[in-house]
């Protein structure tokens, strides 16, 4: 059985740092073709509050882009609305990545993506527990 046809490959990685520039941000988001987008945010899954970040964001996820928040920490969680840091990101429908790692949120989104034409129902798979990529909690 061939899988190749079952991934979309027009996904991006966005790696947060100090110093992240508005024009590394739009480099990324305004590439031809991409539909998903992962976050790896800091600690529990917090990002810059910078206006142009955030705008820059929700234009993308208005076009129909899926943001895809992971974090950076091995080991660490992104619970989205923990800090002030991140309650923005959980208002504007970024999905939380929860526990996973950066390689299976990549694989899974790709999979998704191929899989799936509605939107919606990508961003209701990504939060769920396909094949023991993400340990889900009880809130």
């Amino acid at each position: 059985m061939n899988f190749q046809n079952q991934f979309d490959r027009s996904v991006a990685v966005m790696p947060l740092f100090p110093g992240l520039t508005e024009e590394y941000v739009n480099a990324i988001l305004s590439m031809k073709k991409l539909k998903g987008v992962v976050l790896q945010s800091y600690g529990s899954g917090n990002a810059s509050t910078r206006k142009w970040f955030v705008n820059a964001l929700k234009k993308a996820m208005d076009k129909g882009i899926i943001v895809y928040n992971v974090s950076q920490c091995i080991g660490g969680r992104v619970i989205q609305g923990r800090y002030a840091t991140s309650k923005k990101l959980q208002e504007m429908g970024v999905v939380s990545g929860d526990d996973i790692t950066l390689e299976a949120a990549v694989t899974k989104l790709m999979f998704l993506l191929g899989s799936i034409s509605d939107v919606n129902e990508v961003k209701r798979r990504l939060r769920e527990n396909i094949a023991g990529e993400i340990t889900i909690t009880a809130t």
